[in-house]
C-alpha cells in the first residue's frame, strides 16, 4: 500500500490523546498467532482483545483545527485507515504531523461510518492484517450492544459489568476465511516457491487446492469442502505460458469471494501471476482482480463473459510477462 496523507475531516475519534504510550503486548501476540493459525477461536480472541485496546493512528490537522486520521490507498485506490499497535511499528518516513492515541472501538466506529473507507489495516508495513468493512460493521454492532447492555446492567445492579467475548457466527467465519485464502494465503504460497507450487498443482490438481485450503484452517473440523468441490484445469497456452484455471466452490459465496482463479506461469521468465474472477456487491456482478507479489489487490475492471475470460487472462499475463500471446 502507498501512504496517503488524506484526513477524514470532521470524523475524529472522541478525546484524542497525543501520546505514544501504549502497551499492546497481548494484542501483538494475538495478531501474530492469528496470522499463523487462521482459526475462528484465534480470530475471536483477537477481536475480544482489540476492542479493549488503545492504538496509534497517524493524523493531520483538519479544517476544523483538530487532528484527523490519515488514510492509505492500495494500487486500486481502495482507502484504508491504518492503525499501529506500538510506536516501533510506525514508519519513520513519511512522518505524520500527529500521532493519535485512541481507543480501538472509537477508530473502528469512525472507519465503519466513513463511506470511502474500505477497512482498517493493522501495522500495514509489517503484519499488514486487514479488517474489511463488513467486519468493522460487525464489531461496531457488538460494541454498541455491549455498551447498551453495560448501561442497563449498571443501572439495574450497580458496579462495572464484565465485557462479553466477541463472537463471529460460523458462516461469517467461513466467509472471512474464504476471502483470506483466495486473496492472501493461496497467492502467498504461489509467489513463495512458484516452480514447486505449479509442479504440485498440475500433478495433484483438486487435491492440492483442497489440501492448501484445509491447511489454512487451524480447526480442521470446521473445514467445509472436499476435493470434488473444486475443479482444476491446466492449459499450456504457448510453449512458455501455462495457465491453470481453478473453479472455486459455489457454497459460502459472499461479496468479493472468487468464483474462479487463473494462475499463470512462464518457465522462461520464471514469473507467476494471480488473477481472480470475483463476485461484486450486487447480484450477477463479476469483477476481474489480481493479487501481485507484494499481496496488493488490484481491481482491473468488470470481468468479461466466461467464454472470453481465458483470452483476457492470456493477454494480461503475456503483456505483464513480456511474452507474445
Amino acid at each position: 500500500m502507498s501512504k496517503q496523507s488524506t484526513p477524514m475531516s470532521g470524523k475524529t475519534p472522541a478525546d484524542p490523546n497525543l501520546t505514544l504510550e501504549v502497551n499492546n503486548t497481548e494484542l501483538e501476540q494475538l495478531v501474530d498467532l492469528y496470522s499463523k493459525e487462521n482459526s475462528v477461536e484465534n480470530l475471536n480472541k483477537l477481536l475480544t482483545c482489540i476492542v479493549k485496546c488503545r492504538v496509534l493512528v497517524p493524523a493531520e490537522m483538519a479544517e476544523n483545527k483538530k487532528p484527523a486520521p490519515c488514510m492509505i490507498k492500495n494500487k486500486e485506490d481502495e482507502v484504508f485507515l491504518p492503525i499501529y499497535t506500538s510506536k516501533a511499528q510506525i514508519p519513520q518516513k513519511p512522518k505524520s504531523p500527529f500521532i493519535m492515541n485512541v481507543p480501538y472501538a472509537g477508530i473502528n466506529m469512525t472507519a465503519a461510518q466513513t463511506p470511502e473507507v474500505q477497512g482498517i489495516v493493522i501495522n500495514p508495513f509489517s503484519g499488514n492484517l486487514i479488517f474489511k468493512k463488513e467486519l468493522l460493521l460487525k464489531i461496531k454492532e457488538v460494541v454498541e450492544a455491549q455498551a447498551k447492555a453495560a448501561e442497563n446492567n449498571k443501572a439495574a445492579a450497580g458496579g462495572e459489568p464484565q465485557m462479553k467475548t466477541m463472537k463471529l457466527t460460523q458462516q461469517q467465519y467461513l466467509q472471512f476465511e474464504r476471502r483470506q485464502f483466495e486473496g492472501v494465503f493461496l497467492p502467498k504460497k504461489m509467489y513463495g516457491e512458484p516452480e514447486t507450487f505449479f509442479k504440485e498443482l498440475c500433478e495433484k490438481k483438486e487435491e492440492f487446492i483442497d489440501q492448501l485450503f484445509e491447511e489454512s484452517y487451524n480447526e480442521k473440523r470446521m473445514y467445509p469442502y472436499l476435493p470434488e468441490d473444486f475443479s482444476v484445469m491446466a492449459m499450456n497456452i504457448t510453449e512458455d505460458l501455462l495457465v491453470v484455471r481453478v473453479d472455486m466452490p459455489l457454497k459460502d459465496m459472499c461479496p468479493f469471494a472468487s468464483v474462479r482463479l487463473y494462475l499463470t506461469w512462464s518457465e522462461a521468465k520464471k514469473e507467476a501471476h494471480y488473477y481472480l474472477i470475483e463476485t461484486g456487491k450486487v447480484r450477477d456482478e463479476y469483477l476481474l482482480g489480481e493479487v501481485d507479489s507484494q499481496m496488493a489487490h488490484i481491481n482491473h475492471e468488470g470481468a468479461p463473459i466466461e467464454g472470453a475470460e481465458l483470452q483476457k487472462i492470456v493477454d494480461m499475463a503475456s503483456a505483464a510477462t513480456g511474452l507474445t500471446s
